[in-house]
């Protein structure tokens, strides 16, 4: 019977040709590419996280009231009339600027079976404005990161709640991350919106007799 001896020399010498190849490989510039695409790929991928995070956080966060005010006032004719006004507060830690205010008066009807919408654009008292105070820097005394904005239309004439509803919406920009966001509030029912009375101050939606 013949015994086959394993040739150890030479599986030796194929394992020196492969680590001398590796060294060989790892002294190239391909190498070098190799490592720096892999190291770009990475920072690349870790970057994009960051900055997701950081648009998921740093992002304003206002609240709109759930309710409408109204209240009497004499006009410039000595007359007694309506005052309507809702309530905003900017929730951020950093101040929001570019803050915009639509309020839309909505209204869906019928075109044969169709069904269609037209709005009317609402006369608010200040309709924009360069930046409102953040959270983390407000005055607690005037309360300068909330706003009571007057609606300078006679609201209840022109909204019955049939087949209307308002439609507010106030856009903001992130001072720091430059972040836009968009708050919308629905009213539907003037009869439950709609309430005798003055918001009170600070950071709460409470109404005062």
């Amino acid at each position: 019977m013949v015994y086959l001896q394993p040739n150890h020399s030479k599986m030796n010498i194929n394992y020196l040709l492969i680590f001398q190849n590796e060294t060989i490989f790892k002294d190239t510039v391909l190498y070098d590419l190799l490592i720096a695409l892999l190291i770009g790929v990475i920072s690349g991928v870790i970057a994009s996280l960051v900055f997701f995070l950081i648009l998921r956080i740093f992002k304003p966060k206002i609240s709109i009231s759930p309710q409408i005010t109204r209240a009497i006032r004499k006009n410039d004719e000595g007359e007694d009339e309506y005052v309507y006004k809702f309530k905003f507060i900017n929730n951020t830690r950093s101040d929001i600027e570019n803050v915009s205010i639509d309020l839309f008066l909505m209204e869906d009807y019928f075109n044969g079976s169709a069904k269609n919408y037209k709005s009317k654009n609402l006369e608010v008292a200040q309709p924009e404005f360069k930046f409102l105070t953040g959270k983390g820097s407000k005055n607690d005394e005037i309360h300068n990161n909330c706003v009571q904005m007057t609606i300078k239309e006679p609201l209840e004439e022109l909204w019955n709640g049939h087949r209307e509803w308002l439609h507010l919406q106030i856009d903001s920009k992130h001072s720091k991350s430059g972040r836009r966001k968009v708050e919308v509030k629905t009213y539907k029912d003037p009869t439950t919106t709609i309430v005798d009375g003055r918001f009170d101050s600070g950071d709460n939606f409470n109404i005062l007799n």
